[in-house]
C-alpha cells in the first residue's frame, strides 16, 4: 500500500517554495531595507495621509542630512575594518571653533576653511594614533571621544557661541525655493562616496584592507597610510557636517555633537556594512540613514511617544546585525 508523505514535518511544497523565494530577500540587507521602508511608508501613509506629503518627505531628508554626511565617512572607514566613535565630540569641537570665529571676527570664509582643516587634523590624529598604537580602534576613539568632549568644554568655557544671524544659507537656505541646501549637500556626499567605493582604486583598497588586512599588506597595499587617509576623510566630513548643523541651529554648544556619537555607526551597520569590515555600500549607508529619519518621522506623524523611537531603532539594529551575520555565513 502506497504510504502518504508526512507533510506535517516538512510543510507543503507551496509553503517551501515561498520560503525559498523569500530567503534571498530576507538575507540580503539592501533588499530587506528597501522592503521595510516600502512597507512602513505604505502603512503609515494609510493611517495618516499627511505622511506622504511632499513637504514631509523633504523634512525627513532634512532631518537626517547631518547624520548622513557623517555616516558616509564612518561607513567607508568601517568597510576598512576600523571604528571611530569620537565623531560626535569632533563635531562639537569644530562647531565651537567655527562659531567663535564667526561671532568674534564675522569672517565666514575663514570659519569654513578652519572647520574643514580642523576636521582633517582631528581625523589625522585619530588615524595615526590607532595605526601606531596597534590598539583596537574602538577603544582608542572612545578615549578621543571623551578627550574631545573635554576640549570643547575648555575652548567654550561651557558657553554657547551664536552666529548672530550670519551664515544661515548652508543650514537654512533652499535651492529653487523648496529644496534645502543641506539635503543637496547630503546627497552630494553620498554620491561621491558611491563613486569612490565603486569606481576608484582607493575604494577597492578599503574593501581589501577590511576583508583581510594581512593579505592586503602582503600584496603590497600600504594599509597604514590608507587607514590614516580614511580617518582624515571622516574628520573632513565631520567638519562639513559641523558647518551644516551650526548654520542650521544658529549657535554652537560644547555638546552639540553628542547625539551623533553612536547614531552614525548604528545607521551604517543597519545599512549592511559589516562590523568586521570588507562589506558595505553607499546605497546601504543611505538606506540605513533613511531608516532613522523614517522611523522618527513616522512616530511623530502617528503621535507616538518619542521614547519608543529608541526601542524601535534598537530592535532594527539587532535585526540588521543578525541579517548581516547570516548573509556573511551564507557567502
Amino acid at each position: 500500500m502506497h504510504k502518504q508523505p508526512d507533510v506535517s514535518a516538512q510543510g507543503t511544497p507551496d509553503h517551501d517554495t515561498t520560503l525559498n523565494r523569500l530567503k534571498p530577500i530576507l538575507l540580503n540587507q539592501t533588499s530587506f531595507l528597501l522592503c521595510f521602508i516600502l512597507v512602513l511608508g505604505v502603512l503609515v501613509a494609510i493611517i495618516n495621509p499627511n505622511f506622504r506629503n511632499i513637504r514631509n518627505i523633504i523634512n525627513i531628508f532634512q532631518q537626517v542630512s547631518v547624520l548622513g554626511i557623517m555616516s558616509a565617512g564612518v561607513g567607508m572607514l568601517l568597510i576598512a575594518g576600523e571604528f571611530d566613535i569620537s565623531i560626535g565630540s569632533q563635531l562639537s569641537v569644530i562647531g565651537v571653533v567655527m562659531a567663535m570665529i564667526i561671532e568674534q571676527k564675522s569672517n565666514i570664509p575663514l570659519s569654513i576653511i578652519v572647520s574643514l582643516l580642523l576636521g582633517g587634523l582631528l581625523g589625522f590624529v585619530n588615524g595615526v594614533t590607532v595605526v601606531k598604537s596597534k590598539a583596537a580602534s574602538f577603544i582608542i576613539t572612545l578615549g578621543f571621544m571623551v578627550g574631545y568632549k573635554g576640549l570643547a568644554l575648555v575652548i567654550s568655557h561651557g558657553y554657547a557661541y551664536r552666529l548672530k544671524g550670519q551664515f544661515t544659507y548652508l543650514g537654512r537656505g533652499r535651492l529653487l525655493g523648496f529644496l534645502p541646501i543641506q539635503v543637496v549637500v547630503f546627497i552630494g556626499v553620498l554620491l561621491i562616496a558611491y563613486v569612490i567605493l565603486r569606481y576608484t582604486r582607493y575604494g577597492r583598497l578599503l574593501y581589501a584592507i577590511g576583508g583581510n588586512r594581512e593579505a592586503a599588506y602582503v600584496s603590497g597595499i600600504k594599509t597604514e597610510r590608507n587607514i590614516i587617509v580614511a580617518y582624515m576623510v571622516v574628520g573632513l566630513l565631520n567638519g562639513l557636517a559641523a558647518l551644516v548643523l551650526i548654520s542650521q541651529l544658529g549657535a554652537a554648544y560644547p555638546n552639540t555633537g553628542d547625539p551623533f556619537a553612536l547614531n552614525a555607526l548604528a545607521a551604517v551597520v543597519v545599512g549592511g556594512t559589516a562590523i568586521t569590515g570588507g562589506k558595505g555600500s553607499a546605497l546601504g549607508i543611505f538606506l540605513g540613514v533613511l531608516i532613522f529619519g523614517l522611523i522618527s518621522n513616522a512616530l511623530n506623524v502617528l503621535n507616538v511617544n518619542a521614547y519608543w523611537r529608541e526601542v524601535v531603532l534598537g530592535l532594527i539594529i539587532i535585526s540588521a546585525v543578525t541579517i548581516s551575520k547570516l548573509s556573511l555565513e551564507k557567502e
